[in-house]
């Protein structure tokens, strides 16, 4: 039997999302575009929204590669390499 686990599918719109990260929408899509945040999908044709999971992740890799610059800059040896 497996063990692994399915995250929870939540969809959230573009609001709640820059409610979330602090990021203005401009930026929020420039990124995603870039491929440089999580892509959005299509719910329907007027209804665009990001899985709320891949947001999560975003937002805690963005904290792991501040620490990671943190500690590297004291000259520390980075525990997430």
């Amino acid at each position: 039997m497996s063990t692994e686990t399915t995250p929870h599918l939540r969809a959230i719109r573009l609001p709640h999302v820059s409610e979330k990260t602090g990021l203005a929408a401009s930026s929020i899509w420039r990124l995603a575009q870039r491929g440089q945040f999580p892509a959005p999908i299509k719910l329907s044709p007027g209804c665009t929204a990001w899985f709320e999971h891949e947001i999560d992740d975003w937002l805690s890799a963005k904290a792991r590669d501040r620490e990671t610059a943190t500690e590297c800059s004291l000259g520390r040896v980075p525990r997430y390499v």
